[in-house]
């Protein structure tokens, strides 16, 4: 068997200890799992970017990955905790929809994650990811058994996120911005499958806010510094960046600005 790996993606931050202590905890009973940090500065309780994140990271993984995504908004309340088997990885997360793309991507295995006795001793209404997740990842890193950690569900009764598909129409794809990473890039999720449906990919229009970008480049260096340029960036995902600048700052985008791909006549 090879060696156990566990990921974690949260909205934690770095500046306090939540994600040392979930370390710690997993360590405690695992302690020759790797574990991996995704992230943990998915913004405060947004979903959606925790769900396309985790879903743009997990395969570059080892199978058998346990992947732990924490961005939990409905903590201490009764939502359920899930697990689920797909595509060779295990995936561990409040079901509230951040794991949406890998539900409409996979066929997958589903259970509650309900036997108590894997959970830390006390827990705590507002840090499930210490008392809850964090154990009960490294229990199913030993096991490698999803089915021990509870109850089977059907995958179609899980919550799944709306509106994270754009709109495509013949000669239009409606989407919108899903992530900024750090260095500004306006990440989208319009996809460069989605792209391919429109009759003429390369005569085509892109609308952010009341910008207007024409045609998609391969790399920055393809326009000026401190030019608009769109890009299909490495998660395979659509991107409206500034070479050597920052795209957020210069045109004041927030995560869910709506993103407009017009085919233009030739």
């Amino acid at each position: 068997m090879t060696q156990a790996c566990i990921s974690l993606l949260t909205d934690f931050g770095l500046y306090d200890e939540y994600v040392g202590v979930m370390k710690g905890v997993i360590a405690s009973i695992n302690p020759h799992a790797t574990v991996i940090d995704i992230s943990h500065h998915i913004a405060p309780q947004n979903i959606i970017q925790g769900a396309f994140m985790l879903n743009s990271a997990y395969a570059f993984f080892p199978e058998s990955t346990v992947h732990l995504a924490v961005v939990d908004p409905g903590v201490g309340t009764d939502r359920r905790i899930i697990g689920l088997r797909a595509n060779n990885h295990f995936f561990l997360a409040p079901d509230n929809g951040i794991l949406t793309c890998i539900l409409d991507n996979y066929s997958c295995e589903a259970v509650t994650l309900s036997r108590s006795e894997l959970y830390l001793p006390e827990v705590s209404c507002t840090f499930h990811g210490r008392d809850i997740f964090a154990p009960v990842a490294a229990h199913l890193s030993n096991s490698r058994d999803i089915h021990l950690l509870g109850q089977t569900i059907s995958p179609t009764h899980l919550i799944k996120l709306p509106d994270t598909k754009p709109v495509i129409t013949k000669t239009q794809i409606s989407g919108k911005v899903i992530m900024i990473d750090r260095f500004g890039n306006l990440i989208t999720n319009i996809s460069k499958n989605d792209l391919s449906q429109l009759p003429e990919p390369s005569s085509i229009v892109i609308h952010v806010d009341d910008c207007q970008i024409f045609d998609i480049k391969n790399h920055y260096a393809q326009v000026p510094q401190n030019s608009l340029i769109a890009i299909i960036g490495s998660k395979g995902l659509l991107e409206i960046c500034v070479n050597c600048g920052n795209a957020k700052k210069i045109l004041n985008i927030k995560i869910g600005c709506r993103v407009q791909v017009t085919q233009t006549k030739t």
